[in-house]
């Protein structure tokens, strides 16, 4: 950074963990920003917000002249917060003398079937894994990756068409549909069965941060169960594990991180909980989505700019998240039957529940439900609690004030919120991951 000028820091910008009205909140106060546009739907609509906050110019021009544009800019950093940006912002960091991961790294956090493959060689985990370019290669993964079987892009994120399959047939008819839908190349990992743990998830993650080299773990972030087919529905700080089951999560989790040679920035690692110890699902690099908002609430601490500022080569001594109580944020899913979201019902009752921080609807009614995008939350309930078991309660209590109407290929649906459904036992939950 040159003296008598704010730091500028290049931001690769695609829908990820990591909202424009965070970039505006997080960075525009301290750092002149010039934002580089993905062309997805959802950027393309941010993009006249991002344009009011900062220059901005497309990935979608020639690369050469891309790189001598930010060049000229004179950056002293670049990030990104969005799993399809990171092997072009690695490219980019490696042509300006940036920081951030390699491009070899880059693409081993975004293409997991690698990521396996990496992790295995370097004596960490082996999870047996195929990659699928069509489908005839549908009953040689079975002889060799076995059943139960995990179903994704090979390149995904958000649990985008992530699918669990059980028998031969069933697979073979969804690898027809996701030919159709999809089109992608496609991964099969064997399912890692975890250890239930109701009503909490059988999974957890793991929030770190890198700097030349050396990895600090900032927290073990709690999860609420999965629902069918891959669906997330929130997380809270402390995670509900013991101390050696802490320690044996954090271990697994540096041992990852260095064989996927991460010098610098942010990771998000997912653990599945099992019988015989943590297990690996994946390492992302980047923030996980939804952690920031879970950071500051807690601990005051901002994960976006504390990322801006590894990128810029700063300091970040004294990182730390110790939550003083149990913090949380859940999402209400649709059934998997619903195809349109119609009516949400008892908003306000819902905000006036003691322990709720906010509640806040995310779908708009009416919105459409499609099955294929990512994780589709309806809203989120944000909470502080001093205890597991007082948060369950408190969730008891805002989620029963609360109902969705939907439309479905049988006709209209009214049902309680779907924390509810699970809690009561409902069909309309699905079948068990």
């Amino acid at each position: 950074m040159q003296d008598g000028r704010r730091p500028r820091l290049i931001v690769m910008f695609e829908e990820g963990a990591v909202t424009p009205s965070e970039i505006l909140l997080s960075l525009t106060e301290w750092a002149d920003l010039i934002i580089v546009l993905g062309d997805s739907p959802y950027t393309l609509t941010a993009a006249p917000f991002l344009e009011g906050i900062a220059e901005t110019t497309p990935l979608q021009q020639p690369r050469d002249q891309l790189i001598a544009l930010l060049r000229q800019w004179e950056p002293d950093g670049i990030i990104t917060y969005a799993e399809r940006m990171l092997v072009p912002t690695a490219e980019i960091a490696d042509a300006l003398n940036l920081l951030f991961h390699s491009p070899e790294t880059a693409m081993l956090l975004r293409d997991k079937y690698a990521q396996r493959r990496r992790l295995a060689a370097a004596g960490v985990q082996e999870t047996k894994s195929a990659h699928l370019r069509d489908t005839t290669q549908w009953s040689n993964v079975v002889r060799d990756v076995g059943l139960p079987v995990v179903v994704k892009p090979r390149l995904g994120e958000g649990s985008q068409y992530t699918h669990l399959v059980r028998d031969e047939a069933s697979g073979a008819m969804l690898l027809s549909r996701l030919a159709a839908e999809y089109g992608g190349e496609l991964v099969a990992e064997e399912f890692i069965e975890g250890q239930s743990r109701l009503p909490f998830g059988d999974y957890v993650s793991v929030e770190s941060y890198v700097v030349e080299g050396e990895i600090t773990h900032l927290a073990i972030t709690g999860k609420f169960p999965i629902l069918p087919p891959f669906r997330e529905q929130g997380h809270f700080w402390p995670a509900p594990v013991s101390s050696a089951e802490h320690d044996e999560i954090i271990a697994l989790t540096r041992r990852a991180l260095l064989a996927l040679d991460i010098r610098t920035g942010i990771t998000h690692t997912e653990v599945k909980l099992t019988s015989e110890g943590p297990r690996l699902i994946e390492v992302n690099g980047r923030i996980g989505g939804q952690i920031n908002e879970l950071a500051l609430r807690a601990c005051g601490v901002d994960l976006i700019a504390a990322a801006a500022a590894i990128a810029m080569g700063h300091p970040v001594h004294g990182l730390a998240l110790n939550p003083q109580g149990t913090f949380f944020q859940y999402h209400n899913l649709p059934p998997l039957a619903a195809c349109r979201l119609t009516e949400v019902s008892g908003v306000q009752d819902a905000k006036q529940v003691d322990g709720v921080q906010s509640y806040e609807v995310y779908l708009h009614p009416p919105a459409e439900l499609n099955r294929g995008v990512m994780t589709t939350w309806i809203d989120v309930i944000r909470g502080r609690a001093t205890n597991h078991l007082e948060m369950l309660d408190i969730l008891d209590r805002a989620n029963a004030k609360l109902s969705f109407t939907y439309d479905t290929v049988e006709g209209p649906l009214t049902a309680p919120a779907m924390w509810t459904l699970q809690r009561t036992g409902s069909a309309l939950v699905g079948p068990p991951i």
